[in-house]
């Protein structure tokens, strides 16, 4: 069902392409997308965001799909995880603007086992143990002792997010944004149970030339809770950097590549101790005020700490 939505949500893409819509925005955002990496899906994770200024109410639905495969001494992972956000974001006055949104993750399967399979052996890519063990599973283990296995159909965050920026400067070119972020994760009859109040706080510098666009956000995750799953010990001060760059093409189009790289969360010397790092690739068709949006995220340099692919669909409504 979630692929046969997503599907869909695609195929409104390809349709409306075939009109010709005036390009709605003078500078661009990034994408709308997430960590995945499974901590830091399901906890405050730093977004890549402009630094220009908010002057229209934005509402915003986003569905993504990932498949994780994550195999160390310390972790097993091997499971599907859906997630869906959706929000709005209102200019409060020229330098101030504020967002709230709603996250909903939930272990589904979403049938990515044999895609990322093929992939691997039509570019000669080694398996890394996956064709051992039977597809579409939802199993974790680990050397702490916590083991959850056929979790299908379990929530896996249900979190209220906000967002509040202001802005230092702004020029036809550049502009330069803090922003802080506050978060509510409240999961309760799951394997995942967990109750959780987190904060964020970050930079945003952005650059706007013709049709190019440059994104850039430094930021830093504060969380309270010491232990994940009941006795895996967690840092409570993570840092984070991502980078992005969109190009305007045909008026109404855009493509967009970003670069998002989260400290390790675990505060221990297991591969979710290093750094995740994660490479997104995007189209944006914006039509008369509606954008829609679909990219993917690569897991880069660690094998064992992040989602092997995921996709992400979006819609975004600017009023």
């Amino acid at each position: 069902m979630l692929l046969k939505r997503n599907a869909a949500l695609l195929l409104v893409l390809i349709l409306l392409s075939y009109h010709n819509f005036v390009f709605a925005q003078v500078a661009s955002t990034p994408l709308r997308t997430y960590a995945t990496s499974p901590y830091q899906s399901t906890s405050l994770s730093t977004q890549l965001r402009s630094a220009f200024s908010v002057d229209t109410t934005e509402v915003f639905i986003t569905s993504s799909i990932a498949s994780v495969w994550a195999q160390s001494n310390d972790f097993q992972l091997d499971y599907y995880q859906n997630q869906v956000f959706s929000g709005f974001q209102v200019p409060i006055n020229n330098k101030v603007s504020a967002e709230i949104m709603l996250q909903y993750s939930w272990a589904g399967n979403n049938h990515l086992d044999s895609l990322v399979a093929g992939f691997h052996n039509t570019f000669g890519i080694a398996q890394n143990g996956r064709d051992e063990v039977d597809d579409d599973q939802f199993n974790i283990g680990s050397s702490y002792g916590s083991a959850i296995e056929d979790f299908e159909g379990e929530t896996m965050a249900k979190a209220l997010h906000s967002y509040l920026s202001y802005q230092f400067f702004e020029t036809s070119a550049h502009a330069l944004s803090v922003g802080g972020s506050l978060y509510y994760n409240h999961v309760g009859d799951s394997e995942f149970s967990n109750i959780s109040f987190e904060q964020g706080l970050q930079l945003n510098y952005s650059y706007h030339s013709g049709v190019h666009t440059g994104f850039s956000t430094l930021g830093a995750t504060h969380r309270k809770n010491d232990l994940a799953l009941g006795s895996i010990p967690v840092s409570n001060t993570t840092m984070s950097f991502a980078a992005g760059y969109s190009l305007q093409f045909l008026k109404q189009y855009e493509m967009l590549v970003e670069y998002h790289h989260y400290q390790g969360v675990l505060d221990d010397n297991s591969a979710f101790s290093e750094p995740s790092k994660e490479f997104v690739l995007g189209l944006r068709g914006t039509f008369d005020g509606v954008a829609v949006e679909i990219s993917t995220t690569e897991n880069m340099g660690n094998k064992d700490n992040s989602t092997d692919i995921n996709f992400t669909v979006g819609l975004r409504f600017f009023l």
